[in-house]
């Protein structure tokens, strides 16, 4: 059994001002203070990255900013379920079952794994991989694990598939010190630092955004706070999931 402990993802290294190249703004952002420096937004600082989830005592699983595949598979497991993944050429790449006593285990899984999001613990399970359409193949998932296609058999699994669009709308987002809320005029509202949020619209490679409590760290303040920003450059993700217990 594995010992549990949740990481949050960590954002990117703030950088020095530039031109914004979003659309940004924020409809509740505070006037700078005399003594308060104003920084300009730059998403061009935001570099791809990996970050870690979820670790046990022999696994960890990360996630990474490059968005693969159409969408979002979510697979849903309960006593006994067996998800299989297999690789390419139909050899096993991984197992994960859920006990009886509602513990999940791997059995030949690789230390590292790199998906969606991959959670091991009953209370708030997850098993999503980015996923080509689901009628893709008559037989098979085909879903992206430690960056290449895998594929897992449809047969008795419990799953739901969201596209890009659909998934980022699901989850609560923190935002990375390279892609904060900016006003009209680019300059960074550093209340929106630190903050969870949800997503209220989707336009394109633009989210309308807004602060929520939930998902919020105890030791947190909460700042209302919203805006539109991007979300993604091109396959690139600009925002994170947060990751909620």
């Amino acid at each position: 059994m594995y010992s549990i402990l949740v990481v949050v993802l960590i954002s990117c290294k703030e950088t020095t001002p530039n031109t914004p190249e979003a659309l940004q703004t924020n409809e509740n952002s505070a006037t700078a203070a005399p003594s308060e420096k104003l920084v300009k937004a730059d998403i061009t600082a935001c570099r791809e990255r990996e970050s870690v989830v979820w670790e046990g005592e022999n696994f960890v699983s990360y996630t990474e900013d490059r968005m693969r595949g159409k969408g979002v598979i979510s697979f849903t497991m309960d006593i006994n379920d067996r998800l299989d993944i297999l690789n390419d050429d139909d050899s096993n790449f991984g197992e994960i079952v859920l006990n009886e006593d509602l513990t999940f285990f791997t059995l030949t899984m690789p230390k590292k794994v790199i998906a969606r999001k991959v959670i091991m613990t009953y209370d708030f399970a997850a098993f999503d991989f980015d996923s080509e359409n689901v009628d893709t193949n008559q037989d098979y998932f085909i879903i992206y694990v430690n960056k290449e296609k895998r594929k897992v058999k449809k047969e008795g699994l419990k799953y739901a598939f969201s596209t890009w669009e659909q998934y980022i709308k699901k989850q609560s987002v923190r935002l990375k010190d390279c892609n904060l809320i900016a006003d009209q005029q680019g300059n960074v509202n550093q209340k929106s630092k630190d903050q969870v949020f949800t997503v209220t619209e989707v336009k394109g490679d633009e989210i309308k955004i807004t602060s929520s409590k939930d998902c919020l760290e105890e030791d947190k303040s909460f700042h209302a706070v919203n805006g539109i920003l991007k979300w993604k450059s091109a396959n690139v993700l600009l925002i994170d999931f947060a990751v909620c217990n």
